[in-house]
């Protein structure tokens, strides 16, 4: 199944965002409980499969998800340009705002979790709920554990290779990332991870982006959790390498009346086999929200 608005396309745009040319794809029933989807660091929003959007569309939601600045089809922003979560707090805001939206459920991966949290601080009004998944209240906190050595290792091994020049190089480069945060609960999709990898290099692929020193430069959220109201659920694999699950914890604590669903076997991905038991909780967690 495809998501399609009734005759069989995806509706995408183009809108201006908070300043911000930011690519948006829409499906579902225009009219329905509109969800905000919010990719992780340096991943286009084609990194939300179809395994993800189309239960949600079948349960009559209208799905948005879009390119953050700097991936994909969206606006690149130049090196000497810094930004932090805040602004891509205020481009999310700048989507639901070109969308004609009040308020949306928030559904945040990784760094897009991160967003989420910044908009249930300052903009509460415009969350109806939050779904934190993989993520962190703070990255670099020392009260928090550090990446696993073998993430970090891998990590900086890349880090300081030149970035590859042909499209079967990025290829492979694309594809041994997201290897790095397979756990072991899941089997690599390998098949699905070359059809990703390449929509994204056909897209717009780009070596770096500034997403890194968004996270980096933004202050911890972990003593301003408990200002989060919005009915909240954290998802998380208790073998994530890049946030251990004392981060998992921290949110779940912190956010009173928050739902924690932890995963057996899951890393820092979100591989299609996992889909359908996180859309059934997904949408038994959204029918109960008011």
């Amino acid at each position: 199944m495809l998501i399609t608005n009734g005759n069989g396309t995806v509706p995408d745009m183009e809108v201006v965002a908070n300043g911000i040319d930011l690519w948006v794809e829409q499906a579902g029933d225009g009219d329905g409980p509109p969800i905000l989807l919010i990719s992780g660091a340096d991943s286009p929003c084609l990194r939300w499969t179809p395994a993800y959007l189309d239960p949600l569309v079948v349960a009559g939601m209208q799905v948005i998800r879009y390119d953050l600045r700097d991936v994909g089809r969206s606006q690149v922003i130049a090196h000497d340009q810094p930004y932090r979560l805040d602004d891509l707090a205020a481009d999310a805001l700048g989507v639901l705002d070109a969308m004609g939206l009040r308020s949306a459920h928030v559904v945040g991966r990784s760094m897009g979790a991160m967003i989420g949290q910044v908009l249930a601080l300052e903009h509460p009004d415009r969350v109806r709920s939050l779904t934190i998944v993989s993520s962190t209240p703070g990255l670099g906190d020392p009260r928090l554990s550090a990446a696993a050595d073998e993430v970090v290792d891998s990590l900086a091994e890349r880090l300081f290779q030149p970035p590859p020049r042909d499209d079967d190089a990025r290829l492979d480069w694309v594809i041994d990332g997201y290897r790095i945060f397979n756990g072991p609960g899941f089997a690599f999709e390998e098949a699905l991870q070359q059809a990703l990898a390449r929509s994204e290099i056909d897209v717009a692929w780009r070596p770096e982006t500034g997403h890194g020193v968004a996270v980096n430069a933004s202050p911890s959220r972990l003593d301003r959790l408990g200002e989060i109201a919005v009915p909240t659920l954290v998802v998380h694999g208790d073998a994530d390498g890049v946030f251990g699950m004392d981060h998992a914890r921290a949110l779940h604590t912190g956010i009173a009346g928050s739902e924690l669903w932890v995963v057996p076997g899951l890393g820092h991905e979100l591989p299609d086999a996992l889909a359908p038991a996180f859309t059934d909780r997904l949408l038994a967690f959204l029918a109960h929200v008011p």
